[in-house]
């Protein structure tokens, strides 16, 4: 029985040991959620961070590569909802897209059936001497033309007279 005490006793000891030897340190945590982390297991890495943090919270290490991963995870979010939004904004473009195209054949359809009319009325404006929308009388566009032409031969002068060389005078020599 002596002999039985004499081998448990020092197993007991080196099992007790191990185990205590065993235990992670804040380092280690780090070291397996950072080859995690490159690894592209973003998720695993998270995990361990956690079990990591529950045992040293205030490790300064945990908390920053923590933050790090947070940060990149809520810009994936974002950038994957942007896509999302981009997607609908297309989606809605497109849909609208096709209510003009519609609506632009209705417009159309209208107007071929408003044209008979419509010449009837110009018609009968023409005849009656009104003038049409978007048309210049023959007297007024003569006015404009006139105008325009005098005020391109004022800039034109102006234009002259500034190419004009200057006066040469004959310097005398004083040698």
């Amino acid at each position: 029985m002596m002999h039985l005490r004499t081998y448990i006793l020092p197993l007991a000891l080196a099992c007790g040991c191990s185990a205590w030897g065993q235990e992670t340190t804040a380092q280690a945590y780090f070291d397996q959620a950072s080859r995690e982390y490159v690894k592209q297991d973003k998720m695993t890495a998270l995990r361990t961070l956690d079990q990591g943090l529950q045992k040293y919270p205030g490790d300064p290490k945990l908390l920053k590569l923590a933050e790090e991963l947070i940060k990149e995870e809520q810009k994936k979010q974002d950038q994957q909802q942007q896509q999302k939004q981009d997607q609908q904004k297309n989606d809605q473009q497109k849909d609208q897209g096709k209510q003009d195209k519609q609506q632009d054949q209705q417009q159309q359809d209208q107007q071929k059936d408003e044209q008979p009319q419509q010449a009837d009325q110009k018609e009968q404006q023409q005849q009656k001497g009104d003038p049409q929308a978007g048309r210049i009388d023959p007297r007024d566009a003569m006015r404009m033309l006139e105008a325009m032409e005098r005020s391109e031969k004022d800039v034109q002068q102006k234009v002259r007279l500034r190419k004009r060389p200057a006066v040469r005078r004959t310097i005398e020599k004083d040698w």
